[in-house]
């Protein structure tokens, strides 16, 4: 695709998670004097605060997103990482298995920013959040994974490919299209046709699909109705393309980080 504007502008200089996986991997600047110390400056930060349990303030959410900038940054699975995962995993089975606990921390749409998720039901964004956070760590053979996969993936099939509302449907979809083996589950064949059949003639989803997560999880299939679907998205994107380079005034770079990274993975980019 020739896009009519530079899209990678917005990262320049930038030390967010995201920002410093574009200037590594799409700017080629991981040699450059100044993205080592932007680089450490921002893993240290990401890596402060973190409590003894392996969490960040006994907040899921906030422990969501520090492992997912650390996915974007570090990738490997470190001991912060190891024990952030644990203690995810030990939470999200606590609710998994319907055990009593507190009620679910309140989460904020903002808390969202930055993050391949959205705004659902608490309970479905915790197994999806732990489900995807363990396959991009390489943790997508444990046993208690596979099983709340194998749950979602049961419930998905019954329902020809619905689960629940779309903000949650997305939250679903992400943590399934990172898992190599569910990723071709029926489950997620139906799901997508679903998706066609809300998708506009404008590229857009009716409803609250979101539309750049959506693009975004998308192009991680290999998936003949996906690529229907993206076909028509690529095509608002190059045409809504902001002269700066973004297509968002809200959260650009972010918005700007999950259409590239799409347009990459579909080799339009």
């Amino acid at each position: 695709m020739n896009l009519r504007w530079n899209p990678y502008r917005v990262f320049e200089q930038s030390k967010t998670p995201a920002g410093l996986y574009a200037r590594k991997k799409w700017l080629s600047e991981e040699n450059h004097s100044s993205f080592k110390p932007d680089f450490e400056e921002t893993v240290c930060l990401l890596l402060s605060g973190q409590s003894p349990d392996g969490s960040w303030d006994q907040s899921f959410i906030k422990t969501v997103k520090r492992l997912f900038a650390l996915h974007l940054t570090v990738r490997d699975e470190i001991d912060a990482v190891k024990r952030g995962l644990d203690w995810l995993l030990d939470r999200t089975l606590i609710i998994f298995t319907r055990q009593r606990i507190s009620a679910a921390e309140k989460i904020p749409d903002h808390a969202f920013n930055g993050l391949p998720f959205t705004q659902g039901s608490a309970t479905i964004f915790m197994i999806s959040a732990t489900l995807f956070l363990s396959s991009v760590f390489e943790r997508e053979d444990d046993s208690d994974i596979l099983r709340m996969y194998d749950w979602l993936q049961e419930k998905g099939s019954k329902g020809s490919g619905k689960w629940c509302g779309w903000s949650s449907y997305n939250n679903i979809l992400r943590a399934f299209v990172v898992h190599p083996h569910y990723a071709n589950s029926q489950a997620v064949t139906l799901a997508v046709k679903n998706l066609m059949q809300v998708q506009k003639n404008s590229g857009t989803w009716s409803g609250a699909v979101p539309f750049y997560q959506t693009i975004n999880a998308l192009a991680h299939l290999d998936n003949p109705d996906g690529n229907v679907q993206l076909a028509l998205a690529f095509k608002r994107l190059n045409k809504t393309q902001r002269p700066d380079g973004t297509w968002s005034r809200s959260q650009s770079e972010w918005i700007n980080f999950l259409i590239i990274h799409a347009l990459k993975n579909k080799g339009e980019l």
